[in-house]
């Protein structure tokens, strides 16, 4: 039955059998391999940046000011109250409350030194009264010695020369023992003088730092000093203010009034791009309160001093962002993410960031051209979340694999 197929059968099975092993062999990937094309396109390069909502101007809500005073000794006070962040307020209401605790310690403690005081004092006179009131007895006693003693002098004419001259010095030994006397008692009252000006002074700093912690404790309850919504300060570490933080001379702002009219974003741009910003560059904002709109921005000041970023391990510049808030409802403390435009170029060459590979020191694509594959280094002029712009080594509607494949040709190896 074989014997009678006619031999041009035999011949065009083997042809098809021949042309499938080729086409298996030599041109799978045009079959399997998605590819994309390198296409003419705008093309914009852009730093993101994650920010937050800030005021330009605000009023602050701080610690009463009279804590600011080195006598009072305290250089802390807790919160025990706060209102909800974003609450409004009018003028004079409450805001927060401070902890008194620490304020009645201290106001106890000077009482008690006052009335030591007070006791000193007393003690003081008394013993003023008394001391002066003995040299006083000593001056009257040596006055009445030199009465005597004049007396004696002018009795004593009429007597010898030996009787006159012992007169005589009794009278200047009565004259010397008063002046001593009067130099004692002016003394004594220097001494008790300067001893009741010592107590007095110190109670009247101890009553002035009882009128100050009196005053500061009437003030534990800090109220708005104007009408607007209430946005946290920040601590020492950063973070919002919160109950059970402590406050003081050193951290003062509880809370700020912020004017809602001059809002900006401030920015925190990492160390490895900060080179590429500059002021005037136009930034798109989103909010994530506001997932669907875009803010357009523009840089008004860029930090010339890094701070750290600990979650990153590097540091980061502050850069402000001006924006339009389209009437929105936007409120100081929104988290931004700010997209800088770097680079922007209204027609040039693209090609999707999937379909280039390499790094920094060289990038090469897979290009598809008469079934073939072929690897070819391209020069990158910048890329952005979804595009590379190509340079060199690509023309328009040139066609580019999106994934590596396993089999290509290397054009270095060809052009050798």
């Amino acid at each position: 039955m074989l014997n009678k197929t006619p031999k041009i059968y035999w011949i065009v099975l083997a042809a098809v059998v021949l042309l499938a092993v080729v086409l298996f062999t030599f041109w799978p990937t045009s079959l399997s391999i998605e590819t994309v094309r390198a296409q003419i396109m705008p093309f914009s390069m852009e730093v993101a940046a994650e920010g937050e909502v800030q005021a330009l101007e605000f009023q602050s809500i701080n610690v009463p000011e009279v804590l600011s005073k080195r006598d009072l000794g305290i250089w802390r006070l807790e919160i025990s109250n706060l209102v909800s962040e974003g609450t409004e307020v009018k003028k004079g209401d409450f805001v927060a409350s401070l902890d008194p605790a620490e304020v009645e310690e201290r106001l106890k403690r000077i009482y008690e030194k006052i009335e030591e005081h007070n006791n000193s004092m007393e003690s003081a006179v008394l013993d003023s009264t008394i001391k002066l009131m003995e040299k006083r007895e000593d001056l009257v006693n040596a006055k009445d010695n030199l009465e005597e003693s004049l007396i004696i002098v002018a009795q004593s004419r009429y007597e010898s020369k030996a009787t006159q001259r012992q007169a005589g010095i009794a009278l200047e030994k009565a004259q010397l023992n008063i002046n001593a006397n009067r130099r004692n008692y002016e003394k004594e009252i220097l001494r008790q003088r300067t001893k009741i000006d010592r107590i007095k002074k110190y109670l009247q700093n101890d009553m002035e730092i009882k009128d100050l912690l009196e005053e500061l404790k009437s003030q534990l309850r800090i109220t708005s000093p104007s009408s607007g919504i209430v946005v946290y300060g920040k601590s020492h570490r950063g973070r919002k203010i919160r109950v059970n933080d402590d406050v003081g001379p050193w951290m003062p702002i509880i809370a700020t009034i912020p004017d809602l009219s001059t809002l900006y974003s401030e920015a925190i741009v990492k160390e490895i791009d900060i080179a590429r910003i500059s002021v005037g560059q136009p930034v798109k904002i989103t909010i994530d309160a506001f997932p669907d709109v875009i803010f357009e921005g523009e840089i008004q000041n860029v930090a010339n001093i890094g701070q750290p970023i600990p979650e990153l391990a590097m540091n980061g510049f502050k850069v402000v962002v001006t924006f339009d808030t389209k009437g929105k409802r936007v409120l100081p403390g929104m988290t931004t993410t700010n997209k800088i435009t770097i680079a922007s170029y209204s027609d040039d060459l693209v090609i999707p960031r999937e379909a280039v590979f390499g790094n920094d020191t060289a990038y090469y694509v897979y290009k598809l051209e008469s079934g073939s594959i072929y690897k070819d280094e391209v020069e990158v002029g910048g890329e952005n979340e979804t595009h590379m712009r190509i340079i060199n080594g690509l023309k328009k509607g040139d066609k580019v694999l999106l994934s590596q494949p396993e089999e290509y040709i290397d054009e270095r190896d060809v052009n050798k």
